[in-house]
């Protein structure tokens, strides 16, 4: 059951669901609020929910709709998929050089159209998924994800042995995370 409810100004889409605890989104590009509340749930607790969270909430819409404004959403199906091709060449060309350096590889790769995360890797298979938003951002920006993802195959978790692993094979993957979470 979803309604959209107004908050102190702000529009509030609410599903309730078999969950057991409140949680909130904000979704990009357009930085809208999406609350999923168990059932049972009153309005009243959703909104002192929201009030808590405000400060919190004001700045997260604000730093996605900056990242919209610096990476736009591509305005066409034909610049979505020229995008998704320039991109898949520039991996292409990319991952095998580290597979190389590394010794690290992927079972195979995949170009999603994914908004909240850079990459993933389906540490069973050892498959490989990158975001189409990449296609935005630099050839460095792009290679740590690809690294990262990599060493996904090697170490699950973000546990120590990944981050030294990390950190002995790209020394500087820490300024570049935050970049790439900046904006």
């Amino acid at each position: 059951m979803s309604k959209t409810i107004c908050i102190d100004g702000l529009e509030i889409e609410l599903t309730k669901k078999r969950i057991k605890r409140m949680n909130m989104r904000i979704k990009e590009p357009d930085g809208s609020i999406a609350i999923s509340a168990p059932y049972g749930t009153p309005d009243a607790s959703v909104v002192d929910f929201v009030r808590s969270k405000r400060r919190w909430i004001d700045k997260n819409v604000e730093l996605i709709k900056k990242k919209a404004a610096l990476h736009p959403e591509p305005a066409s199906k034909a610049e979505k998929e020229a995008r998704r091709r320039d991109l898949k060449k520039r991996i292409a060309e990319r991952l095998p050089e580290f597979e190389r350096a590394t010794g690290l590889s992927c079972s195979g790769w995949t170009v999603r159209d994914m908004h909240t995360r850079w990459g993933s890797c389906n540490t069973k298979t050892h498959h490989i998924n990158l975001s189409l938003m990449l296609a935005t951002r630099t050839d460095e920006e792009l290679d740590y994800v690809i690294l990262h993802e990599l060493v996904h195959t090697k170490v699950a978790n973000h546990g120590a042995e990944f981050y030294a692993m990390m950190d002995r094979l790209m020394p500087g993957w820490k300024n570049i995370r935050k970049k790439l979470k900046k904006t």
